[in-house]
């Protein structure tokens, strides 16, 4: 069972890190051809839209979580009437989620000329991009999209992943396509709807024949205790959803009302990348998330820690490696992408060590997550992520008065930080494992340390290559991945845990090739 679960997290890793490097390189071509055809005030149209529907899409509240904590089990037993009534309860949840967005956004239709702040007015109509944007996120909760969620908690999230990587082409090439040929931005985001529905359908129609039995309609409809106490679990992650939201999803309003449209655009390249590379950090926890659960449904605590604390240190290296990566290369890149279309597309290093620092916190925190969620402990910190999203707002706006966009980002990191980081991890050391708070928050403190160190010694070793042109890029890009990855490996030289995990690594590797 142990290697069955640990080989299906690689072929996980394998397939979607292979999908999200494709999707990484292939956004930067379709993206390129956005700001040449377009410009950055659609830019910021774009990442301030996208801004507003993630915050209306905390309407799911978490449900898919606590849906696939309550999979594990049937899933392990092969229950399979079990399996879809919570299927066909799920369904029932994303289609009134999907609802609520609808009427929600469009409640939100009278207010879009104060969210938008443009020196000039665009020549499109504001409410009719909104729109579809709008219902471009309310489809995916509307129809086909819930299936999926099986396989993931099954660990076979690998078979969808050809689905995925072929939608990486066809939406980066309908993207290129539709912005020469129609240089509209309507036309674009119409093309974008289709290629959502068109994505999900093919990824139900996977996931039907995976498990046959889905339509068989065989099923008891899921009991009204069951419900509540379903609904409870679901109030606990949608507290820890709303916070991550307040973190994550309203720097762009901030930024447009108090600084203007235009630099959200500014901001959302740095952001893309950076949200896609978090993406495959959250790639590598999710494809160990279903066999966390498993392990928690089966293994004592000792069993439990001792797994965590390989995964902890294998998400704290990447973590670690890509932070230094980021703080190093992201303007040097910048200039060399877009200097020559417009200079304030190249942010200052100020906003990056922000950014970075914040991608830091999000990363080296999911696994504790997963073991919480795993676990079942929905209320542990869940009001943490409330008090933080509203200290980062209230922060954000007092800062970004003073020092402008830094200001703002400073504020998020202060609110991450102090207010959910440190207290999130006493209480996951605590609830989940049972061990000391206080040693969970010295260990993570240390760690920060050993990543600022590591940070500090790539900057001064590669600063002379730093924003030259591309023949100094490519050397600033191998000694960004070298330097970490050295300094690591000889810190955490005689870490056990290290050893356990990379023993574990070279026997999957073994088997795979066999």
């Amino acid at each position: 069972m142990a290697n069955s679960r640990t080989k299906n997290s690689f072929l996980i890793m394998l397939s979607s890190g292979i999908r999200q490097i494709l999707t990484l390189l292939l956004t930067f071509a379709s993206r390129t051809v956005f700001i040449h055809i377009l410009g950055s005030e659609y830019l910021g149209l774009n990442g301030l839209f996208s801004n507003i529907l993630s915050i209306l899409a905390l309407s799911e509240l978490g449900i898919g979580s606590a849906i696939s904590f309550y999979l594990y089990k049937p899933i392990a037993t092969k229950n399979e009437e079990r399996i879809v009534s919570l299927m066909s309860f799920y369904k029932r949840c994303y289609q009134v989620v999907g609802l609520i967005i609808l009427g929600v956004g469009s409640a939100i239709i009278p207010f879009l000329p104060r969210l938008v702040n443009f020196e000039t007015e665009l020549p499109v109509n504001l409410y009719l991009v909104y729109f579809l944007y709008l219902l471009n996120t309310a489809s995916t909760y509307l129809v086909f999209a819930y299936k999926q969620t099986l396989l993931i908690a099954d660990q076979k999230q690998y078979k969808i992943e050809k689905i995925n990587i072929a939608f990486v082409f066809i939406n980066c090439a309908l993207d290129i396509v539709v912005l020469i040929i129609f240089r509209n931005y309507i036309a674009y985001l119409i093309e974008k709807l289709f290629a959502t529905l068109l994505k999900n359908m093919c990824i139900a129609i996977k996931a039907d024949k995976e498990y046959p039995f889905l339509n068989s309609g065989k099923h008891d409809p899921i009991a009204k205790t069951e419900k509540k106490s379903f609904f409870k679990s679901i109030g606990s992650v949608a507290l820890f959803r709303i916070g991550s939201t307040l973190f994550n999803a309203t720097d762009n309003l901030i930024i447009s009302v108090m600084l203007g449209t235009v630099i959200v655009g500014y901001y959302s390249n740095y952001f893309m990348i950076i949200s896609q590379i978090a993406i495959i950090i959250n790639m590598i926890i999710t494809s160990f998330s279903a066999g966390i659960g498993d392990i928690i449904a089966r293994e004592n605590r000792d069993k439990q820690y001792f797994v965590f604390k390989q995964l902890d240190f294998a998400v704290y290296f990447i973590a670690v490696v890509f932070t230094s990566c980021l703080f190093q290369l992201l303007n040097s890149f910048m200039k060399i992408w877009l200097w020559k279309t417009d200079p304030n597309y190249v942010l200052s290093q100020s906003v990056v060590l922000c950014l970075c620092i914040s991608f830091y916190f999000d990363s080296t925190t999911q696994i504790l997550n997963s073991f919480r969620e795993g676990s079942g402990n929905f209320k542990t910190g869940s009001t943490l992520q409330i008090f933080g999203g509203i200290t980062n707002i209230i922060l954000s706006i007092l800062l970004g008065k003073i020092w402008g966009l830094t200001g703002i980002f400073v504020a998020t990191i202060i609110s991450k930080g102090f207010v959910t980081v440190l207290p999130f991890t006493y209480n996951v050391g605590k609830d989940v494992f049972g061990k000391s708070g206080f040693s969970f928050i010295l260990n993570y403190v240390k760690g920060f340390a050993v990543m600022i160190f590591v940070v500090t010694v790539l900057w001064f070793s590669a600063n002379y290559f730093h924003m030259k042109g591309i023949g100094y890029f490519i050397v600033e890009c191998l000694l960004a991945l070298i330097i970490p990855t050295i300094l690591l490996l000889i810190i955490y030289r005689k870490n056990p845990y290290k050893d356990a995990l990379f023993d574990k690594i070279k026997g999957v590797a073994r088997k795979i090739r066999s």
